[in-house]
């Protein structure tokens, strides 16, 4: 276990290493938001309606700031890395060594997300506060316990969601347009951008059998005290049986691509 162990370490170290970009990217999630709170603004004030979609005013506002934070959370960015693996060469080193490349690269990513959940509880409780100070937003202390879970097996699922995708690089010379396009996709079908009712009853009742919405639609919902505690526990249960499907096919397609894989560099 010492080499996960430094696996996890060398994730923490890495996300603080970059922390002045990590900020940044923090910082750079308040115009989104501010471009949604004018939208939404304007269009419950446009149509006069107090609640739409499920969703009044402020439980929409809520919705979207918390979304941006989560998002953040749960985003691995895991698909770059092993696309860089893959096409650099630099995957041999793994091939060759005692060590298992999924785990290796759950625990790692975990390692990174580490200081990133640090600062969302602080960046939380600060956004939480100022929503109930201008909108009336509330959360009860059991939410957020049961939130917590909610956003490690989402983080847990994601990864393996885009693991999956990045496998598409033992196959494909250049992926980045297919990423990004695969990102954009995952995100609005996940919730990550605005509450999934806004597609449609219908559209709801499918994503509920896929995994995305668990990653990031259902762990907001859990914080904002919107599902039952029946629900709750029944999406975590959803959430770990998504997590050892995506797991068995990963380590499928894995084995797959590392037959036709060939070092070059490294």
């Amino acid at each position: 276990m010492d080499k996960y162990r430094t696996a996890l370490s060398m994730g923490i170290l890495s996300s603080m290493e970059y922390r002045f970009d990590f900020f940044i990217g923090f910082i750079g999630m308040i115009f989104p938001i501010v471009i949604q709170v004018f939208l939404w603004l304007a269009v419950y004030g446009g149509t006069g309606d107090e609640e739409m979609y499920g969703y009044n005013f402020s439980q929409m506002i809520a919705y979207v700031v918390i979304a941006s934070l989560v998002g953040r959370v749960v985003n691995t960015g895991v698909e770059n890395t092993i696309n860089n693996d893959i096409h650099s060469g630099g995957l041999a080193k793994y091939l060759v060594k005692p060590i298992g490349y999924i785990p290796f690269r759950m625990i790692n990513t975990f390692g990174t997300k580490l200081f990133s959940l640090g600062v969302l509880v602080v960046f939380a409780v600060a956004t939480i506060t100022v929503l109930h100070l201008t909108i009336g937003f509330t959360l009860a202390l059991e939410h957020l316990l049961l939130f917590i879970p909610a956003l490690l097996l989402g983080l847990a699922l994601n990864f393996f969601v885009f693991f999956i995708v990045s496998m598409m690089a033992f196959w494909l010379t250049e992926v980045g347009a297919f990423f990004m396009t695969i990102q954009v996709i995952i995100m609005v079908l996940s919730g990550g951008v605005f509450p999934i009712t806004v597609l449609g009853d219908g559209f709801v009742s499918v994503m509920s059998w896929l995994p995305f919405i668990y990653t990031t639609y259902f762990p907001i919902r859990v914080l904002t005290g919107a599902e039952t505690l029946q629900n709750i526990l029944f999406g975590l249960g959803i959430q770990i049986l998504w997590i050892a499907i995506l797991s068995v096919v990963s380590v499928a397609l894995w084995r797959r691509g590392v037959r036709r894989y060939v070092a070059v560099g490294g």
